[in-house]
């Protein structure tokens, strides 16, 4: 039963790992979420304040531990599963491209976002975490085998449901995710231009998030800019702290980008 298989692939990857707060509120004409029934309000704040140290395995496995209670107890919970979704994709995150660890992480992390969505479609946060998911299996199994595998179409259909429904969702990550897609995806498919074109929207209208930045880099530098690339990494380096285990992911992969 998936549950029990993601929850257990989920304290394996808590040993080897190192997605930003759990969730931000909706934006501003952004779509109302339904509120927790009170009984769930408890374990809901622990787990999210708990994602905030996500990078220390001590608070990877609290979370994994309060993830399988509530899974065991309903294995369709949707604040469980989407909660999941999002812990997976920050450990597969960190993992190296190609690794199969990487491709099984990357994939319990689709399962549980599309378990999410399947308990509440017209919210953002199953649709992003699944899409991420299905992003982060591709980079392990590699992309072409996952275009082989018709995934295309999975994720295109979850990254643009997640923008139709908040764009704005975690600093704009939706939009990010989108343009990071066409800068991913192998020639012919690749569309540098484009992803430049998404990126730098996502850049405008949230400045602060150091991925967007990051990610504009590489395909600005890609279509022959490396000058302003590097003025941009420049940026993710020097910027404050927000959210720690992203941001030092951040700052590191800027420091290691040469181009």
């Amino acid at each position: 039963m998936f549950p029990a298989r993601a929850a257990a692939l989920l304290l394996a990857a808590a040993a080897v790992a190192q997605p930003k707060p759990a969730e931000r509120p909706p934006q501003d004409g952004g779509p109302e979420r339904a509120a927790p029934a009170p009984g769930q309000q408890d374990w809901m704040a622990r787990a999210d304040e708990l994602y905030k140290t996500r990078d220390q395995g001590a608070s990877q496995k609290e979370i994994g531990k309060i993830l399988r209670e509530q899974l065991s107890k309903d294995p369709n919970s949707f604040e469980a599963n989407w909660r999941l979704s999002q812990l997976l994709a920050f450990q597969a995150n960190g993992m190296p491209d190609g690794s199969e660890v990487k491709a099984a992480v990357g994939k319990a992390g689709w399962q549980a976002g599309d378990l999410a969505v399947a308990s509440r479609g017209d919210d953002v946060r199953g649709q992003y975490w699944a899409a991420v998911g299905i992003g982060l299996y591709s980079e392990g199994v590699g992309i072409l085998t996952a275009l082989g595998q018709g995934l295309e179409g999975k994720f295109r259909g979850r990254a643009q449901a997640a923008m139709r429904l908040d764009p704005d969702y975690l600093d704009g990550s939706p939009v990010v995710l989108w343009g990071r897609y066409f800068y991913k995806l192998p020639w012919p498919k690749k569309n540098v231009d484009e992803s430049v074109k998404v990126l730098s929207a996502a850049v405008k209208s949230h400045p602060t998030n150091l991925r967007a930045k990051l990610y504009l880099a590489d395909s600005i530098a890609d279509n022959g800019r490396k000058d302003e690339a590097k003025k941009l990494l420049q940026e993710v380096i020097e910027a404050p702290m927000q959210d720690p285990p992203d941001d030092k992911r951040n700052k590191e992969w800027a420091r290691q980008r040469s181009y």
